[in-house]
């Protein structure tokens, strides 16, 4: 039994007659007559009725046309929600994001797919780079953007590079520390900061950059994956922001966060990358969404 069988079968119980159904279905009259007759060979009992005035459903043939219809129904919505998922009109896709990318070029992104798709669900996990690879293995997410750096290699992911984002500290424009054009590292050391989580392979540069003995913790006053929560912090507050240029760059042109510049301060950058299951084929909305994050970066 296939679906072209069965609308055969209901055509021609709407028709009632073999000639008129064919010219309905675009078919010679013989290979009507033979798909029918295939059809009932294959149920073991007789569908129609056949004379010379027509065809008539029997009472199995009637049952079947019912059957047949919501089927047939089923079957072309199916088609029509795989068309609007090919062309991205409607469904959804679920993906992460790290904090970086999170607070700055997937804004744009979202605000574009919304207003050219509005049918179509976005669902956005914000976290860290190892709490998105423990949910993209559990085929929670579809893939995910972040920071590739800390990734252990894993046979059952690839990663594609998208962009480097470089960063530095930031703070509020009154801050005390804006008082010197220049500052040096011993500055640093009596400071107070905001971050989002640091993976252990960078702790130790870290402790470098601010003069602290090995195993010292960090000066961390707020520790937060929300970039947007961390900036609330800093410019209401005395803290400086590790971050990336791109995720305040729109603080950093109002003034209402300034950079600071620190002599023998190395440079901090995050490589942010695409991450997905390696035997998985990405959906039509993922390219899509992909896309348009070339674009915006």
């Amino acid at each position: 039994m296939n679906l072209n069988k069965l609308r055969h079968v209901v055509v021609l119980a709407e028709q009632g007659n073999f000639a008129r159904a064919a010219d309905k279905l675009n078919l010679s009259q013989p290979a009507l007559s033979r798909s029918i007759s295939s059809l009932e060979e294959e149920m073991g009992m007789r569908l129609f009725d056949r004379d010379q005035a027509g065809a008539t459903a029997t009472a199995a043939g009637r049952q079947l046309v019912v059957r047949a219809r919501d089927l047939l129904y089923a079957a072309n919505n199916l088609k029509q929600e795989m068309a609007q998922l090919r062309d991205c009109e409607s469904g959804q896709i679920i993906f992460g994001a790290g904090p970086f990318p999170a607070a700055s070029f997937l804004p744009g992104v979202l605000t574009e797919l919304a207003t050219i798709y509005p049918r179509m669900r976005t669902v956005l996990e914000v976290n860290n780079s190892d709490t998105l690879m423990e949910h993209l293995l559990a085929e929670k997410l579809e893939f995910f953007i972040a920071d590739t750096r800390t990734l252990i290699p894993n046979k059952h992911v690839k990663t594609r590079q998208l962009t480097r984002q470089f960063g530095g500290l930031y703070c509020r424009r009154e801050h005390p520390l804006t008082k010197k054009a220049m500052l040096n590292l011993h500055d640093l050391q009596n400071a107070s900061y905001a971050s989002v989580y640091l993976a252990d392979i960078f702790l130790s540069s870290m402790r470098k950059a601010f003069g602290l003995e090995p195993g010292q913790d960090l000066p961390m006053v707020t520790t937060c994956d929300n970039i947007y929560v961390l900036k609330h912090v800093v410019m209401h507050s005395d803290a400086i922001l590790l971050c990336t240029h791109a995720a305040v760059a729109t603080e950093l042109k109002s003034a209402d966060l300034v950079e600071l510049k620190v002599d023998g301060w190395q440079a901090i950058h995050a490589e942010i990358g695409v991450v997905s299951l390696a035997r998985r084929s990405l959906s039509p909305m993922a390219e899509l969404v992909l896309a348009k994050v070339a674009a915006h970066v």
